[in-house]
């Protein structure tokens, strides 16, 4: 009995796993939604979205706190590197002088506004 109710709880929490989508290493043009770690206040999304809105690709950046998440847009007839945005994260956690250590979890192309 205990085999078997321990399988039901690894079928089920193998299906409640999130769907992966696949690794961007290029950003073409639009609205991205980008899930962070290792932000410890707003001074944070502050520093990283003043870095990631210096880069010529970025047409706008801006991160929100409380859900640990950015929001960036690429300029038309650009494409963004990912390992531009890990590289400002980089500038910011200086930046921002918290000790932070800040981290990509997560890009989705945003639809819409």
């Amino acid at each position: 009995m205990k085999i078997l109710l321990l399988a039901l709880a690894l079928a089920s929490s193998a299906s409640a796993a999130p769907v992966t989508t696949r690794e961007f290493t290029e950003l073409p043009p639009g609205r991205y939604t980008i899930a962070l770690t290792g932000l410890l206040s707003t001074v944070c999304g502050r520093a990283i979205s003043a870095e990631w809105a210096k880069l010529p690709e970025v047409d706008s950046a801006s991160v929100n706190f409380d859900k640990s998440e950015a929001t960036v847009s690429v300029r038309l007839n650009h494409t963004l590197k990912v390992a531009s945005l890990h590289k400002t994260l980089r500038r910011a956690e200086r930046l921002a002088n918290l000790g932070g250590h800040y981290d990509l979890r997560g890009i989705a192309y945003k639809l819409g506004k």
